[in-house]
């Protein structure tokens, strides 16, 4: 009897490499898809409070589970406008432990979106921009923030599928959910997260997908930048092998050098040593996991050189429960930058819950919950401490019609550091506000 041999249909290449680039990196973090700073809760999707019923072109669609149009995206114009008014308030704008200082602020923000796309080429891309004023801080009451965003998935062949993608943000507030990051107010910084992959189809089941990372913190202030700004840089080759038609395990290395930029003397060197699955339910629900080692080998300026060894785990979850409404589930446990001066890493459990959800055609919100230990231990620069980070954010958005929206959202934020008390502090964000879409 004559085999017959199967590759897949660029379609599920397409399926593949974008379920890759949702997949959890050495560096994972929540992108910050908003320009409206002081960050209020998360912004909805694009499709929210569109037609329930429609079916076939959206995002996890029925009849088109990757959500990208076949014939390409041709619309009368490929370009999206958006402007936005907010009129909020910040209970502790510096986020400090005591004698907080409020604020009311307005924030006006504009944004272009640009989409392309045919059947082996899908770009988007997004630039915008905004500004805010605060009435009653001290000093400087004005923060400029910007962002570019890039992604890109390209069908070389039927076994090569390449993607890639790239955020790059000017951010003047700290963002508690950022890799590395200080969860202080530390003056304006340049974050920066990019990666590309290639996935290759070797035989019906087994696949490789190679790619490298690059994430970074510039602090525009002299003095944080040189001690506190680095460049993350990831290699990873993974293997997959499907072992049940919606079930692939892993294998996966990676290796991660950080330098940091200023010369503050905190280089290290990380090795990770992978295990895990991937796990496609439907269309709508999939999971992702990895489970292992890491390996790191750190300098220091005060500690001298040292050599972590410790478990490494992260894992993500997505369930598309309606036509407009999803959930998003992450977790990760391993080493980061220690956002303090002359501290080379931290140890880091991240967990976060982002739901969003139509409750009719014109009503939507969303709701997210992130929790965050940090452990701090570096032998003659600081004594040991532990700190949580808890951060509930909620908003509720109203259609008027398909161009103006009325927006609220609220968001609080509490650092809990009983071993330091100086670095704990208690934050609260409201607005209210209208949107433009054009």
């Amino acid at each position: 009897m004559k085999t017959h041999r199967f590759f897949p249909t660029p379609t599920a290449l397409v399926l593949a490499s974008l379920y890759t680039m949702g997949s959890l990196g050495a560096q994972q973090n929540r992108v910050p898809t908003s320009f409206f700073l002081p960050p209020p809760p998360s912004d909805y999707a694009a499709d929210i409070g569109d037609r329930p019923g429609a079916v076939g072109t959206g995002e996890g669609s029925r009849l088109n589970p990757t959500g990208l149009n076949p014939i390409g995206i041709f619309e009368a114009s490929p370009f999206k406008y958006s402007f936005s008014v907010r009129e909020g308030y910040d209970s502790n704008v510096f986020t400090t432990h005591t004698n907080p200082i409020s604020s009311f602020y307005t924030n006006f923000a504009a944004g272009l979106d640009y989409q392309f796309g045919g059947p082996r080429l899908q770009l988007t891309s997004s630039l915008g921009g905004g500004v805010t004023y605060y009435y009653t801080r001290p000093g400087k009451k004005d923060d400029l923030n910007g962002q570019f965003t890039l992604a890109l998935v390209y069908l070389a062949t039927p076994r090569l599928s390449i993607s890639a993608n790239t955020t790059i943000a000017y951010l003047s507030q700290p963002d508690t959910s950022l890799y590395g990051n200080s969860n202080r107010v530390n003056g304006d910084y340049l974050y920066t997260n990019s990666n590309i992959e290639g996935s290759y189809q070797w035989s019906e089941k087994f696949s490789t997908v190679t790619g490298y990372s690059a994430y970074a913190n510039y602090y525009v202030t002299q003095q944080l930048n040189n001690t506190q700004s680095f460049w993350s840089s990831t290699i990873k080759q993974s293997f997959h092998w499907l072992l049940l038609p919606k079930t692939t395990i892993v294998a996966e290395y990676r290796a991660n050098p950080i330098i940091y930029t200023g010369g503050a003397g905190m280089n290290s060197f990380g090795n990770f040593a992978l295990v895990g699955f991937d796990q496609i339910f439907n269309p709508r629900f999939k999971w992702t996991a990895r489970l292992g080692c890491e390996q790191r080998f750190n300098q220091n300026p005060v500690d001298g050189n040292s050599t972590y060894f410790g478990p490494y785990m992260e894992t993500n979850l997505s369930y598309q429960f309606g036509p407009a409404s999803t959930l998003f589930w992450t977790a990760r446990y391993g080493t980061e930058p220690s956002g303090l001066t002359n501290v080379t890493q931290r140890q880091t459990f991240r967990t976060g819950l982002t739901v969003s959800h139509a409750f009719t055609p014109r009503i939507s919100g969303n709701l997210g919950l992130n929790f965050e230990e940090d452990y701090f231990n570096q032998s003659g620069v600081i004594n040991t401490y532990n700190q949580t980070i808890a951060d509930i954010s909620a908003g509720l958005n109203f259609k008027i019609n398909r161009h103006i929206s009325l927006s609220a959202g609220y968001q609080f934020t509490d650092v809990l550091a009983p071993q330091n008390v100086t670095m704990a502090y208690t934050r609260n964000v409201a607005f209210v506000g209208a949107n433009f879409n054009f």
